[in-house]
C-alpha cells in the first residue's frame, strides 16, 4: 500500500476541502485522547510504529504524483516523542520543499518549532489543536498529549518566525469544553500570532464514547444530542452545532480572525478553507 495517498476522510459529504495528499509519517499516536477515532480502525493505535523504508518510499512515490498540497498527518501525530531522535518528519518536509509539494502540518506538539527553519524555506502551514486550556481537564482528556500551555507557545513561536499558523479547536464536546469564556481566553492569548481559527464538534463513534463517559460520567445526558449518523461517527443535531458554530465564528471575528469550521455541514460560514491551504496564497502580511 502506497504511503502517500490521495485524501477522502471516509468520503465525507461533508468534507470541503481542496484537494489533496495526505501521508502520516509513523502508524499510530501515543496522545491517548479519549475523543480520538483512529482506534476504530487502527490496531493498537496508541503504540507509535516506523513504516519500513519510510523515506525511500516516500522519495519514490513523490516524484510520481502530481506536486499538491501534502497533509501531514490525519491519522497520527507528525510529531510523537520518536520524531526527537528519528527525524522522519523532518526529513519529508526536506523532500516535499525540494520536489516543490506545499505541507498541511497537524499537530498537538511544541516540537515542530524545532522545524521552524525548513518550514522557512518552502510552502508550509501549522495547524495545532487545543481543545481546552485548562490544564486539569486536559490531563483527563488528552492524558498522554502535551499540555495546552506548550502549543500555545508553538503557536506564538511559530508566528513570529512568520510561518502561517491556524489555530484548532477541535473537538469542542457539549458540556464538557463549550464555555464561551474559554473559548475567549483563547482568542485573547492568540489574536497577535494566528490569524484562523477551526472549529469541529465531537463526532463521537461507539468507542470514543465509553471512554468519555467513562472519564466524565455526566455526559451521558448529552447522548440524546447526538442524532444524525455519519457513516461511523454521530453527529450532534444540526440547531446545536449551528449555535455552538455561529457564537464561535462571530468571536473569532471579533478579534480579527478568519473562521472556518471542519466537516459541520455549513461551508457558507468559512471564510478560509479548514486546512489552512489559503495561505499559501494570502498575503503573508497578513500573518503580522
Amino acid at each position: 500500500m502506497a504511503v502517500i495517498q490521495y485524501f477522502d476522510p471516509w468520503k465525507g459529504k461533508f468534507c470541503t476541502c481542496p484537494p489533496k495528499y495526505t501521508l502520516n509519517p509513523y502508524t499510530g499516536c501515543r496522545h491517548g485522547c479519549l475523543y480520538c477515532y483512529i482506534t476504530s480502525f487502527i490496531p493498537q493505535a496508541s503504540v507509535v510504529r516506523e513504516k519500513p523504508h519510510l523515506l525511500k518510499t516516500v522519495k519514490r512515490e513523490i516524484q510520481k504524483l502530481e506536486p499538491r498540497y501534502l497533509s501531514l498527518s490525519n491519522s497520527s501525530d507528525p510529531y510523537p516523542q520518536e520524531e526527537e531522535e528519528k527525524k522522519h518528519t523532518r526529513a519529508i518536509l526536506e523532500i516535499c520543499r525540494d520536489y516543490g509539494f506545499p505541507v498541511l502540518l497537524i499537530t498537538k506538539s511544541p516540537l515542530v518549532v524545532r522545524d521552524s527553519d525548513t518550514l522557512q524555506t518552502m510552502p508550509a502551514v501549522v495547524s495545532i489543536t487545543i481543545t481546552t486550556i485548562d490544564p486539569e481537564k486536559a490531563k483527563i482528556l488528552e492524558p498522554d498529549a502535551p499540555s495546552p500551555e506548550k502549543r500555545l507557545w508553538a503557536l506564538q513561536k511559530l508566528a513570529q518566525a512568520n510561518i502561517p499558523t491556524v489555530l484548532r479547536l477541535d473537538p469542542i464536546i457539549p458540556g464538557l469544553n463549550d464555555d464561551p469564556g474559554e473559548w475567549e481566553k483563547i482568542f485573547q492569548i492568540l489574536q497577535s500570532f494566528t490569524r484562523q481559527v477551526v472549529v469541529s464538534t465531537f463526532k463521537p463513534r461507539a468507542d470514543s464514547w465509553k471512554r468519555m463517559t467513562a472519564a466524565f460520567p455526566y455526559l451521558s445526558s448529552t447522548r440524546s444530542h447526538y442524532t444524525q449518523r455519519v457513516g461511523n461517527s454521530f453527529y450532534l443535531e444540526r440547531r446545536k452545532r449551528k449555535e455552538i458554530l455561529q457564537t464561535l465564528k462571530d468571536m473569532a471575528h471579533t478579534y480579527g480572525m478568519f473562521f472556518s469550521s471542519c466537516r459541520e455541514g455549513f461551508p457558507e460560514w468559512n471564510d478560509l478553507h479548514c486546512d489552512g491551504s489559503a495561505w499559501f496564497n494570502l498575503s503573508r502580511a497578513l500573518l503580522r
